[in-house]
């Protein structure tokens, strides 16, 4: 085989060219091709021959240009890869590691990154990898291959071999750089990872805000809503609906932070997001509150409106854009009538509700703001028998319960749709 493979024709051929392809079959310009020498090696009958011959090549041979040298390393374990010749593949290996120095001092990083992808050993040529990514050669790695497993289809699992052996170095040299790792992932279209690190990128951002002087200079808090608008992007192009949801309301509430940023709306505790929620007199702003923190829970929005039941304006408003939005829970509704029952019971006639209502002094006329907000909530419940019940556990609202007990009456328990027969005489009688 030595006979037909010399270092003077492999000269000549790497000088003669090939202009029809721009794959990666060999140091372009090359007159043979990878696909080509495949071809040529079924004349010998001995596989694991032909690698012992272009490796001795690589060895013996002088002045042979470092991408002839490593397209000959790639055929070499090729050959002793189908021909299952483990003893050849070790020694190449160790060969190959003996060559990175060459190529790394010369600033040859495309004949580095092929030679990796090319032999495709990357648990044996693992420490090539963490030359390419801490010299910046991470796109190039992914480019050439790229372009080698579109020349050579390479599997599923040769795939993931690869992506996770630069995702291993990347975590050990580059932990950092969060470009690297977005690069990856879109590059073999992680979209959960992409996601999950593009919701890093934005809390990183918004914390980066918090350790700003000047909380006028809102580029970071913008930074961190477009990042959470990606995320919400990717989830949905994979049908993650309640990642999708988490994210959009993670994006909402930064943009509440850059309208009101006097007071902080992120990374907010369990129990400082729920006084937040509590304390909101306007709708639209707690409900962004309740979806960022998962509080938009029948039994958090019942302490919401009861906060607001001294404010019979704000509360009307404030029931009205609710239901345009929620329903009123049954649960919710009780859990008010409750407290309104326990608080009208406890207070009678005094001038002042608990400290932990309003903090402070109430106007004489409490019970009247008290009674309208919630007769608010009542004509605001369709279901009558609901209503009714509200009415009875609140006490004190007769005309409620008198009017809901007449219009029930019209309609019996037992109703049901008038089903007719045609009798004697053509005359249609019911049934029942």
């Amino acid at each position: 085989m030595e006979k037909f493979i010399t270092p003077s024709g492999l000269l000549a051929a790497h000088r003669g060219g090939y202009i029809d392809s721009q794959k990666e079959e060999g140091p372009a310009p090359l007159l043979w091709r990878f696909s080509d020498f495949l071809k040529w090696a079924e004349l010998c009958p001995s596989e694991s021959e032909i690698g012992h011959a272009l490796m001795r090549l690589v060895i013996t041979g002088q002045e042979i240009p470092h991408a002839c040298e490593v397209e000959l390393l790639i055929l070499s374990h090729h050959f002793y890869k189908s021909s299952a010749c483990l003893d050849g593949v070790d020694v190449l290996v160790a060969l190959a590691a003996t060559r990175v120095d060459a190529y790394v001092s010369e600033g040859d990083f495309p004949c580095l990154a092929r030679l990796i992808t090319g032999v495709g050993n990357f648990h044996a040529l693992n420490f090539i990898l963490g030359i390419l990514i801490e010299n910046g050669q991470l796109e190039l790695l992914l480019q050439k291959y790229s372009a080698a497993a579109d020349a050579h289809t390479g599997t599923a699992q040769t795939v993931r071999g690869f992506r996770m052996a630069v995702l291993t170095s990347l975590k050990q040299f580059n932990p950092n750089d969060l470009d690297a790792f977005a690069m990856v992932y879109n590059h073999f279209d992680m979209k959960h990872e992409t996601a999950s690190l593009l919701e890093s990128r934005a809390e990183q951002s918004y914390h980066m805000w918090f350790l700003r002087y000047n909380k006028d200079h809102t580029e970071d808090l913008l930074e961190s809503m477009r990042y959470f608008i990606e995320a919400a992007e990717v989830h949905s192009s994979i049908d993650a609906g309640n990642k999708t949801r988490a994210a959009c309301a993670s994006a909402s509430l930064v943009s509440l932070q850059i309208r009101m940023p006097d007071f902080q709306w992120l990374s907010l505790s369990a129990t400082n997001a729920r006084r937040a929620l509590v304390e909101q007199s306007r709708f639209q702003e707690a409900l962004i509150v309740a979806e960022a923190y998962g509080l938009n829970q029948p039994g958090e929005w019942a302490l919401v409106l009861w906060n607001q039941m001294l404010k019979p304006e704000l509360t009307e408003q404030f029931v009205a854009e609710f239901v345009a939005v929620l329903p009123l829970h049954p649960t919710m509704l009780a859990e008010i009538a409750r407290f309104y029952r326990a608080e009208v019971a406890a207070r009678g006639d005094q001038s002042q509700f608990s400290v932990w209502l309003t903090g402070g002094g109430l106007p004489a006329e409490w019970a009247k703001y008290l009674e309208r907000s919630f007769r608010c909530l009542l004509k605001r419940t369709r279901d009558l028998r609901l209503r009714l019940q509200l009415a009875t556990v609140a006490t004190g609202f007769g005309d409620v319960i008198n009017g809901c007990l007449r219009s029930l009456d019209r309609v019996p328990d037992n109703g049901g749709p008038l089903v007719l027969r045609k009798g004697h005489g053509g005359a249609y009688l019911p049934l029942m």
